[in-house]
This record gives structure tokens, sequence and C-alpha cells, in this order.
């Protein structure tokens, strides 16, 4: 039961860990979708916090696509 997700990510690695540019998790933050950690100068946030909430974009944005590709 070795889980090798990391625990935290730095918000600078969020294009090659999510595939979102850092300043869509900036936005995301600043909007309440999820939560920036400070720690010195450095920021992070969590992996599984930030997948979820992508997974529920795609979710919401799967549902609109499926309608619009069978119209």
């Amino acid at each position: 039961m070795t889980d090798q997700s990391p625990v935290m990510v730095r918000v600078s690695r969020a294009q090659s860990v999510f595939g979102v540019h850092r300043s869509t998790l900036y936005r995301w933050a600043a909007a309440d979708q999820i939560r920036i950690y400070k720690r010195g100068s450095m920021s992070f946030v969590d992996p599984a916090e930030v997948r979820n909430f992508i997974k529920g974009l795609g979710d919401t944005l799967g549902d609109r696509s499926e309608k619009a590709a069978n119209s």
C-alpha cells in the first residue's frame, strides 16, 4: 500500500503535473475553488484537491460536449 503521489506540489510545477498553467491555479484559488499553501516564498497545492477539482470540471464540460456531439 504505497501511494506514490506527492503530499504537496509546488505551484511552479503545475504545468507538468496537472497540465494547467500556474496562473490558472492562482485564479482558482482566488475564486475559492482550491487552496494554495505558502511556505516561506514557495507556494504549494494539494494534488488530490486539484485533481478532484479538475475532475469536476471535466464532468461538467463532458456533459456539455456530449450534448453538442449528439445534436
